[in-house]
């Protein structure tokens, strides 16, 4: 498993504390239950707009990752460390991380800095789904379709692929 994925894994999500409410689409690491009952029947277009704006997330993901990682290097702790007291500390469970004083102290500063970029890169990701016209609402209802749909799946990422 590459650090990328590490941190994807962990550390993006929990790190920015549900900081985006949306997410592209082959960034999901694992997907909530779909509410049943969405409306399915989406136009080209709009899915054309969502595969689009996804690309356009995928980027955005990447730059974040690579500022987080380094931050992390920055401040000399390790992705898995990292992502161990990002856990618990979502947990409330920080103090039975074991960690040294000057890892707890990494782990702040880095966890701030991060916590800095949120609100930029929400701006970031809201401009990129907007960018041709897409609502953030339209957005999260074929994100909530998408999840449980596997015929609607493949069509967006042939649309995906099409770019």
């Amino acid at each position: 498993m590459n650090l990328t994925h590490k941190l994807k894994g962990a550390a993006f999500a929990a790190l920015l504390f549900g900081a985006t409410a949306v997410t592209p689409v082959f960034a999901q690491q694992a997907t909530a239950p779909a509410q049943q009952g969405q409306q399915q029947n989406f136009t080209e277009a709009e899915l054309k707009q969502f595969a689009n704006a996804n690309s356009r997330l995928m980027v955005i993901q990447q730059e974040g990752e690579k500022t987080m990682m380094g931050i992390l290097e920055e401040e000399k702790l390790s992705i898995d460390k990292f992502n161990q007291m990002a856990q618990a500390h979502q947990q409330q469970k920080l103090a039975e991380v074991g960690a040294t004083p000057e890892e707890m102290a990494a782990f702040n500063k880095a966890a701030q800095r991060m916590m800095e970029l949120q609100p930029a890169m929400q701006k970031q990701v809201e401009t990129a789904i907007q960018k041709d016209g897409m609502t953030l609402d339209k957005y999260e209802q074929i994100m909530i379709a998408y999840r449980q749909d596997q015929a609607l799946q493949q069509r967006v990422q042939k649309l995906m692929e099409q770019q």
